[in-house]
């Protein structure tokens, strides 16, 4: 269980920006900010908040990477599932800080629709399979085109 010293981080990551909203213990905004750059100058923001932190983002390309930068200092991680996201996020108002925002609060309210985070080795496993799979696809389309 979190105690009250703990906040409560929602993210929204994506390629060239990352937002966060920040909750206190009672629920109440602390910050919202948004981080231009590689996702790793969020981390290192979240890491610098001088206090324990649980956090929660959506799961998308590359999550896996994110998840294993944030695991070594967060109290709690959850890797929010993205389809089960949209049934509760049904609005029509939609961008970086509303979303962040949502997810601090399910994570507050401990109701994040949580997605499986494979270990390190299944994932390393599976990329190995699909770089063997496009490989194998180049060499086809080549033999095709030479024929």
């Amino acid at each position: 269980m979190l105690n009250s010293d703990c906040l409560f981080v929602g993210l929204d990551v994506h390629q060239r920006t990352s937002t966060c909203c920040v909750l206190d213990a009672q629920g109440q905004r602390v910050e919202t900010r948004t981080i231009r750059g590689h996702w790793t100058r969020m981390v290192r923001h979240l890491a610098s908040l001088g206090k324990p932190v649980a956090v929660v983002f959506e799961a998308s390309v590359g999550y896996g990477a994110i998840h294993d930068a944030l695991a070594g200092f967060c109290r709690r991680l959850v890797v929010a599932h993205p389809g089960r996201l949209r049934l509760i996020f049904n609005t029509k108002r939609k961008n970086d800080r509303v979303d962040a925002r949502k997810l601090a609060k399910l994570l507050y309210l401990g109701e994040v629709p949580e997605a499986h985070v494979p270990e390190v080795g299944v994932r390393q496993w599976r990329q190995l399979i699909e770089q063997r799979r496009r490989t194998i696809e180049k060499r086809a389309r080549l033999i095709t085109a030479c024929s």
